[in-house]
């Protein structure tokens, strides 16, 4: 009974749980895992999906026009996106001439919604935009301001086509029977040191030469060894007409003088450098030796148009 107390301290101590000892490099031990979600033991950190952010100002997706010449009169289509953090911006489409500084045209079209493509229709009249490339450029700007970036802006380009030309009343410029010839009366044919610049009208010396359109006289004169006497008429159309081999004495205009459409001004001759009576007549649609550049075309088509109307 005496060893009790011994016994009693015994359990005591194995009662009370012994601390562990704390692993270090000293030890051989392993640090224990981080509660803080690291990589110890050879866990993976997880990777953070963060929200798609929206752009902080506003940024013009897309830009496209239908079609990509504009004509007076005919609708253009302008298809257009714009995306930011705002339901809706302001938007206008700007069509600034190749080499200017300033938009010849600007079309505002008030407030737009965002992330949403967009169709505008424009219809370009008369004298809203001379003709030539332009580029079109889209402008986004939010109620903040902000739009002046050069992502708020996208651009295409486009072309504006000439207005069509004018139509005039017109006649076939000789007043009675006439024929057209063979190869050799026509344009491009060769001749003794140079090509044939127009198309020649063979008929009956004195037959009434007129003005094919309202005109204005820009050259009367005589040349011995080529045209004999001819008449150069600048058209209403602004393209000059040319008139050779006019009979002696038949011319009855001056230089300056103008012209109704239809109006005799000379007869069928066979005068200068010509074998038989016939009318040698040029079309030059940038006038009549004007420039190194101004050429005759084939006036052919025009004089078979013309025919169809007598």
């Amino acid at each position: 009974m005496r060893r009790l107390p011994f016994l009693v301290c015994a359990l005591a101590l194995a009662a009370t749980p012994a601390s562990a000892p704390a692993a270090g490099s000293d030890t051989g031990g392993a640090a224990a895992p981080s509660s803080s979600g690291g990589s110890a033991y050879g866990q993976p950190a997880r990777k953070v999906r963060r929200a798609r952010r929206l752009p902080a100002r506003p940024v013009a997706r897309e830009l496209s026009v239908t079609p990509q010449t504009l004509e007076a009169g005919v609708p253009a289509l302008f298809a257009f996106r714009v995306d930011g953090p705002r339901r809706a911006v302001r938007v206008r489409i700007e069509l600034t001439r190749a080499g200017a500084t300033a938009p010849a045209k600007r079309l505002r079209l008030g407030y737009e919604r965002t992330g949403v493509l967009h169709q505008y229709v424009w219809t370009p009249s008369a004298g809203d935009l001379a003709a030539g490339d332009y580029t079109a450029t889209l402008q986004a700007i939010d109620d903040a301001g902000r739009g002046r970036s050069r992502t708020s802006r996208r651009s295409a380009k486009v072309r504006v086509a000439p207005p069509p030309a004018p139509s005039f009343a017109s006649v076939f410029p000789v007043q009675g029977g006439y024929s057209l010839g063979g190869a050799e009366a026509r344009f491009g044919a060769q001749r003794d040191g140079h090509i044939h610049q127009g198309q020649d009208l063979i008929a009956a010396e004195g037959t009434p030469v007129v003005a094919p359109l309202a005109s204005t006289a820009t050259w009367v004169a005589y040349q011995a060894g080529g045209a004999g006497y001819y008449v150069a008429l600048r058209g209403a159309d602004a393209r000059d007409y040319v008139f050779m081999h006019l009979k002696a004495g038949s011319i009855t205009v001056a230089k300056g003088a103008a012209l109704a459409t239809g109006q005799q001004f000379a007869q069928v001759g066979s005068t200068g450098g010509s074998s038989g009576p016939h009318l040698h007549f040029e079309i030059w649609p940038e006038g009549w030796y004007s420039s190194n550049e101004s050429k005759p075309i084939d006036p052919l088509p025009q004089l078979l148009a013309w025919a169809t109307t007598r």
